[in-house]
């Protein structure tokens, strides 16, 4: 697709499927090496398919770590420096859902759950790379996905909302912190997005989309565009932000 990313090294996590597939994908197009993670090795083997059908087998590393382990995660990144010999990005997109339930019956174990994943997850994640990216002194990108749903809520989605949005605050505020060492920290903020999980729950596509300003759900690789901009030299004072693709959803 372009070069914007040639010789930088990613890290992505939640790389099966979905979102976390077309990041890497995109990021192999645009030259990056990048070491996917995930959990699931039948759906990573898939992706590292589809980058070896874009030439970039050599430029993949492919790993299996438990995002809300710091020892795993660690594991990760060692794995990755010692492969490629540096880190300059990282994308925190490991992340689950457990469908909608009313407040009161949310159990203990199932909020512990969600924010174990989608907001521990996150944070060991991005602090092991921030620590790797300060110890480089050169700069760099930190990334993590986030949700509409944490700035325009939507019922019965209330831990996965409340972990969503302490990936926003979070990111924000290391995005103050790290401004001085010109790493940016960014928050990819998507709208209901066509994935493998949205498309096989019967008729829910087809029900959403008519709900947003532009009638159509978002595409999986809209978002990866974005984040490869956000992650290249092209964006070099991009910080801060959440980057909204959500077909108008906020605004609604």
């Amino acid at each position: 697709m372009t070069d914007r990313l040639t010789g930088k090294v990613v890290i992505v996590t939640g790389a099966e499927s979905g979102i976390g597939r077309c990041i890497v994908q995109r990021c192999i197009e645009d030259g990056a090496f990048v070491t996917a993670a995930g959990i699931n090795d039948e759906a990573l083997r898939e992706t590292a398919e589809i980058c070896a059908e874009l030439g970039g087998k050599e430029r993949l590393l492919c790993t299996n770590p438990d995002v809300r382990e710091p020892t795993t995660v660690m594991d990760m990144i060692n794995q990755t420096l010692e492969k490629f010999g540096r880190l300059d990005a990282a994308v925190a997109n490991a992340g689950i859902t457990l469908g909608q339930s009313q407040f009161v019956d949310i159990t203990l174990d199932d909020w512990d759950q969600m924010i174990a994943t989608n907001l521990r997850g996150v944070f060991i994640t991005i602090q092991k790379a921030c620590k790797v990216l300060l110890e480089q002194n050169e700069g760099g990108s930190l990334l993590a996905t986030g949700s509409s749903t944490a700035i325009r809520v939507a019922p019965g989605l209330a831990s996965y909302i409340a972990a969503k949005g302490g990936v926003h605050m979070m990111m924000q505020a290391l995005a103050l912190e790290l401004a001085e060492h010109k790493i940016r920290v960014n928050t990819i903020v998507p709208g209901t997005t066509r994935t493998p999980m949205t498309e096989g729950m019967s008729g829910y596509l087809g029900k959403v989309a008519p709900t947003l300003p532009m009638g159509e759900v978002v595409e999986p690789y809209e978002l990866a565009n974005f984040v490869a901009f956000a992650l290249s030299d092209e964006a070099p004072h991009l910080t801060g932000t959440l980057l909204k693709v959500d077909a108008g959803r906020v605004v609604a």
